[in-house]
């Protein structure tokens, strides 16, 4: 994703500096953007991902090469191969695939014991899923706490701002799920 802001700014001839003030964000977050550093927040990435023209899941999805027909992407051994960042505290965020032409954008959060971005909730047009791996693991929907367990699936809108986080302190937990882009 860095790379992709990188190559981005650089194309657009812009200095780190001018590009930010641009976007409406500090030159050290950009930084921190292109060079991959500390959590992401996703209300940066939309400001950047607006800025040009693009959808969020351009920036953190990757192309799948070599899909067998069109409308059929297949990835192989996602959580080990697709590279995800770093999102509020213990929490690996990946998205499966490009979101573009499809529906809907599958993701995988993996979560640290005590892990959760529920400090940077966002709302986003659409409708999502999340099925619990294993785990257990806590939706906030703006004031409302729904409790999760290994094997319980959600289905909600995402107008309202949303986020999950790790319920345990102990143990690791993982969600797998799906949004109807673009957000």
């Amino acid at each position: 994703m860095g790379q992709r802001i990188r190559r981005l700014r650089t194309q657009a001839g812009k200095t780190l500096r001018a590009q930010a003030r641009e976007i409406g964000i500090a030159p050290s977050s950009l930084s921190a953007l292109e060079n991959g550093n500390g959590g992401v927040s996703l209300k940066r990435l939309q400001l950047v991902a607006e800025h040009f023209g693009l959808h969020i899941t351009e920036l953190l999805g990757e192309p799948v090469p070599g899909s067998p027909a069109e409308g059929v992407e297949i990835i192989r051994n996602c959580a080990a191969t697709v590279p995800g960042v770093r999102r509020g505290t213990g929490v690996l965020y990946q998205l499966l695939g490009s979101g573009r032409d499809h529906a809907i954008q599958p993701y995988l959060l993996s979560f640290d014991p005590g892990g959760g971005y529920d400090r940077d909730m966002i709302g986003h047009p659409g409708e999502e899923i999340a099925y619990v791996l294993h785990g257990q693991v806590e939706l906030l929907i703006e004031d409302e706490c729904h409790e999760l367990g290994q094997g319980d699936l959600i289905r909600f809108r995402t107008e309202r701002r949303h986020a999950f986080r790790n319920a345990s302190h102990v143990g690791v937990a993982a969600v797998i799920g799906a949004a109807t882009p673009p957000w």
